[in-house]
């Protein structure tokens, strides 16, 4: 364990702690409305996938709003309550077994693995309902399970002078840590691969910007926050830092983020081509009319559509989710054809 001068006083960083994740909570719920907006104005498909993602992204802000009032409870309970207490609000925030804890941390296990839980699923319908892709992560979010609540029944059966470094939490909390950050990299890592061999297969059919490149940043950016700040969390942790907790406890809107951010930023990406598309099919159909030749002009039109064609449809490949009527959707509710990723042929939009 470090030595006493190289660590963050206890009381001072349950202060800090809650003061980022308050911070990031603010930026969640920007985020959480813009979807909301989205949800309602910009999307058009209404089926039942389009709302399951959407209540997804309900229960990880409420989960999300409920640790942060848990938070804010146990400050006031430590800050005010105990301050008179010997040892004051640093040994009452310590504690593990009190009901407050115990629920707290119960929140932030679940969000980590309902996290991880969407990821396999988006993972498994990316690569065309494969279920041998996702036997390792499911195996993966299998131990987390175990692992994440196995810690939080221990809580009860520690002492009040024992920290969360007690030597009967720190096995289970490690594995559930490495777990998580193996589990986000592999899952992303499984998406990009196969968005990726999309990409390639059908660069021969596409004229102009790949639509598919944007999708692969959105998917590095996104995941990539969540997954450093489970890597540092774990190395803190390890190396029994007190200020492993300024990174645990803003994961859960952190979570809530990585989501809703994949969701947004993919659907406002695949809004702009198909404005995009329509804006070339109306010059192309100007263009002829100018000239004065109607032939020129439907021919022109039936060109830029083609030329569209497929750019428009990969996009809609990269969300993909399960559908009402023997199809592929994304998680707005477009529909493909599973052919696309299979030989990059252009396909008839359903």
């Amino acid at each position: 364990m470090p030595p006493e001068s190289s660590q963050l006083s206890w009381d001072k960083t349950y202060l800090i702690a809650a003061w980022i994740e308050t911070l990031v909570y603010g930026f969640f719920l920007c985020l959480f409305f813009a979807t909301i907006y989205v949800h309602f104005q910009i999307r058009k498909s209404r089926d039942i996938h389009s709302l399951i993602m959407f209540g997804v992204g309900v229960v990880f802000f409420v989960l999300a709003t409920i640790h942060l009032g848990m938070n804010c409870y146990r400050l006031v309970r430590g800050y005010v309550d105990f301050a008179t207490v010997e040892g004051g609000a640093a040994r009452y925030l310590s504690e593990l077994a009190p009901w407050d804890h115990v629920f707290k941390d119960t929140i932030y296990a679940t969000t980590e693995i309902l996290g991880d839980a969407v990821s396999i699923y988006r993972c498994w319908v990316v690569w065309d309902r494969s279920w041998k892709v996702i036997v390792l992560p499911t195996i993966l979010l299998i131990v987390s399970i175990i692992s994440g609540y196995t810690v939080i029944g221990l809580y009860t059966t520690i002492q009040t002078d024992n920290t969360v470094f007690d030597g009967r939490l720190t096995s289970w909390v490690t594995t559930f840590y490495s777990v998580v950050v193996i589990q986000s990299g592999m899952s992303t890592g499984l998406m990009m691969y196969r968005i990726w061999q999309a990409e390639k297969r059908t660069s021969a059919y596409r004229t102009g910007r790949s639509p598919l490149r944007p999708i692969l940043w959105i998917l590095l950016e996104s995941a990539a926050l969540l997954v450093v700040v489970e890597l540092v969390l774990l190395l803190l942790y390890s190396a029994q830092f007190n200020s492993q907790y300024l990174l645990l406890e803003p994961i859960t809107p952190i979570v809530g983020i990585t989501f809703t951010s994949i969701t947004l930023r993919i659907t406002l990406s695949k809004k702009r081509e198909e404005q995009a598309s329509v804006s070339m099919k109306t010059q192309s159909l100007n263009f002829g009319i100018v000239r004065g030749r109607p032939e020129d002009s439907v021919s022109a039109f039936t060109n830029s559509a083609s030329a569209r064609h497929i750019a428009i449809s990969i996009t809609r490949d990269v969300e993909a989710t399960c559908d009402a009527h023997d199809g592929h959707r994304d998680v707005d509710g477009s529909s493909y054809d599973s052919k696309t990723f299979v030989d990059g042929d252009t396909k008839e939009q359903v």
